[in-house]
């Protein structure tokens, strides 16, 4: 038989409190800055993710439960350093003038 949406959301709940325990933590607000929330927003419209926040939340419950050896992959990725072309610069200010892009 299918669960039903309060069944899953109760599920979800218990299985993030287990781990919550196991780490030793306690759930809290996430807070973000205003650059992380909106990146998220789009991420979550793109992917069909409704509750950006849940997803992250439990992503970094799930890592810190996780042994080092797990976990290590994502604290030592690779960091893209993005250098800011003229051409890029005028495209920012432009599209911050009109709202549109219109990159060419």
């Amino acid at each position: 038989m299918a669960k039903d949406n309060a069944q899953l959301q109760r599920d979800k709940r218990a299985k993030e409190k287990e781990l919550l325990e196991r780490i030793g933590a306690e759930k809290r607000a996430l807070i973000v800055s205003k650059a992380l929330d909106d990146a998220l927003r789009v991420l979550g419209d793109r992917h069909a993710i409704e509750e950006w926040q849940d997803t992250v939340s439990t992503f970094i419950i799930n890592m810190a439960a996780a042994p080092a050896e797990e976990s290590e992959r994502f604290s030592n990725m690779a960091r893209q350093k993005i250098v800011i072309t003229e051409k890029w610069s005028r495209q920012l200010d432009e599209f911050a003038k009109t709202g549109t892009e219109n990159f060419q």
